[in-house]
């Protein structure tokens, strides 16, 4: 308040002759009081009003970024229909003689597995730029040959296609089938895996989908329940098919170099029987329920991997054995 106002409202309170001076004081510091009070309210109410403005902003924001995440995921998911949808059914043939008349390419019918067993039927194959592919997965090889195989665990949203880029391992973390940019990227190989021989451990990673698509559902096995319901794991590659039985399922984290503790990222083929046993014990004792189905030497092992949040640099690993 300046000189002139400060005069004015002394004259506003001295009108009545009469009135004293203590009065005078005294009116005046009742009204500064009331100016000061209508004041810090006004900004308090400003403040507030800034506060609200500020928190529409972040909502809409996360909403936004919310629901973009969705609609990015399901779009994702409704390319990987196309992709289910491209498996090819495999005729039924006993010979090379009983190959459909309208089958266009040549085809390959294999009586016995890699390992020279028998098969329970013969399967067909057909040579895409050189490599053999199985007759139900030639459309979708076609699409992109960094396609290896498809996994698939009954009773999830665990159905997708599997990539595996020798020159860039994580080449699929960010990009969908189609090689354009995704959120939820594509399950992996880990390129130290052999899928043709195949090694002794076989691993894929996938993300942690907060829409309980790709990986998501790993977490679940931490349940004793959800394992019963869904001990069985199908990863067929473009050379064959293979069943999977759940051996374990655990928590654990990335380690850094230097740590001398278990890494289950590291293993794919055992020096020897007490390598491959150390493995088995060590993701065993992880598991925080017991699965009374283990593995031997000798045994060929499935691992899956997805992020975590129990701790930094946290995952979830499901490990299984081929049973088929």
């Amino acid at each position: 308040m300046n000189k002139d106002e400060l005069d004015d409202e002394i004259k506003l309170y001295t009108a009545d002759d009469g009135i004293s001076a203590s009065d005078i004081n005294s009116r005046l510091a009742k009204k500064y009081t009331e100016d000061a009070r209508k004041e810090k309210k006004k900004n308090k109410n400003n403040i507030y009003n800034i506060l609200i403005v500020i928190f529409a902003v972040i909502f809409l924001f996360s909403a936004g970024y919310l629901g973009l995440y969705y609609y990015r995921t399901y779009k994702s998911e409704k390319e990987y229909d196309k992709l289910r949808d491209m498996v090819v059914e495999e005729p039924v043939i006993d010979s090379v003689d009983d190959i459909p008349a309208d089958i266009s390419e040549e085809v390959v019918i294999e009586v016995t597995e890699e390992n020279n067993e028998p098969l329970a039927k013969p399967k067909a194959f057909v040579y895409i730029d050189g490599r053999k592919v199985q007759f139900k997965y030639k459309d979708i090889y076609r699409a992109n040959n960094d396609f290896i195989g498809w996994l698939k665990i009954d009773g999830t949203n665990i159905d997708y296609p599997v990539m595996m880029t020798p020159d860039d391992e994580e080449y699929y973390l960010r990009k969908d089938f189609n090689k354009e940019y995704s959120l939820a990227g594509t399950l992996f190989v880990d390129t130290d895996s052999n899928v043709v021989r195949p090694s002794d451990n076989v691993l894929i990673y996938g993300h942690h989908m907060k829409t309980k698509t790709m990986f998501r559902e790993l977490v679940d096995y931490e349940d004793k329940d959800f394992y019963e319901k869904h001990k069985y794991i199908v990863f067929n590659t473009i050379y064959a098919d293979h069943k999977y039985e759940v051996i374990a399922a655990f928590k654990t984290n990335i380690k850094a170099k230097d740590d001398t503790g278990f890494k289950y990222y590291t293993f794919f083929d055992a020096a020897d029987e007490e390598e491959f046993n150390n493995y088995v014990s060590n993701i065993k004792s992880l598991t925080n329920y017991d699965i009374p189905v283990t593995a031997e030497y000798g045994d060929k092992l499935l691992t899956l991997s997805t992020c975590s949040y129990h701790t930094d640099n946290g995952r979830f690993v499901v490990v299984a054995k081929r049973i088929e």
